[in-house]
């Protein structure tokens, strides 16, 4: 069986958007969404990318299961408890990713780059690594099985199970990482924060000079050369590129952005770009 990705959607929250992309003058929240990536097919079982927040910006109480919008009741569309995972792969470890990884048994196996959780764990930037997320993991960390810690470097992706491996990021956080899709139609890159604004990094780049320069986010912990040799190798390998706050993007030979995914799944419906509206 082919592998397949389902987009879970977790809601939207209100974000600072020169965060978002570099450059942008501060002062102006704006809705931001929050997604989940399920993958089907693996004869290992479903893996998760990603878990969400446990408490959205805001908000005046912690996500509840009951929400439409939960974890929960996403899994829940296509037939699956928390119980039923069998890996969740973590792009990055800041609170809109790992917030919801105390719902899944330890019996899930918990994938994180070493050094994403050196970095969550020492104090640095505490406001986007928050302290029970970072405190779960560490009690997953001593429990039998619970977690799985890989020590990426910048030429070896490590596979999870058969067509899902993970590769250093190189962007964003110092310990970020892609995950790495196969596909019957081309490879999946899941990016997660490199990119927040497909149209306005990658398609219409403000102030671009340079011939497909990409305009990098406001948010990372690395050099701004870093962030654009991230984001450059993000596309020369992706067939499909998936952030974690935006729709989807189809990408071409050479790494053009030619349409947006506007379905729930990889590989999905398309819309070629030169249609696309984005708001």
């Amino acid at each position: 069986m082919p592998l397949k990705i389902e987009i879970l959607n977790l809601g939207e929250y209100e974000a600072e958007w020169s965060r978002q992309v570099q450059y942008k003058t501060p002062g102006r929240l704006v809705k931001t969404k929050v997604v989940s990536y399920l993958i089907l097919g693996s004869e290992e079982g479903p893996i998760l990318v990603d878990t969400g927040f446990r408490q959205l910006p805001g908000a005046e109480r912690p996500v509840n299961s009951t929400d439409p919008y939960s974890l929960e009741s996403q899994l829940d569309r296509f037939g699956l408890k928390a119980a039923d995972i069998r890996y969740i792969i973590h792009t990055h470890l800041h609170a809109g990713h790992c917030g919801r990884d105390d719902i899944f048994p330890t019996s899930s196996t918990v994938v994180i780059n070493r050094r994403e959780l050196e970095v969550g764990c020492s104090g640095i930037d505490c406001e986007d690594y928050a302290a029970v997320d970072m405190k779960h993991l560490i009690d997953r960390v001593h429990t039998q099985g619970a977690a799985w810690l890989l020590d990426l470097d910048t030429g070896t992706a490590v596979e999870i199970v058969k067509g899902v491996s993970l590769e250093l990021s190189g962007g964003h956080t110092e310990g970020s990482a892609n995950v790495l899709v196969e596909t019957e139609d081309g490879v999946a890159v899941i990016c997660g924060d490199l990119v927040f604004h497909v149209h306005e990094q990658l398609v219409a780049p403000m102030g671009q000079i340079n011939h497909r320069e990409p305009r990098i986010s406001g948010s990372m912990a690395v050099s701004q050369v870093a962030e654009r040799t991230a984001l450059k190798k993000a596309l020369a390998k992706a067939s499909w590129l998936l952030p974690m706050h935006d729709a989807p993007a189809r990408v071409a030979p050479g790494g053009l952005v030619t349409g947006r995914v506007t379905g729930t799944s990889i590989p999905g419906p398309v819309t070629e770009l030169e249609a696309f509206r984005t708001t």
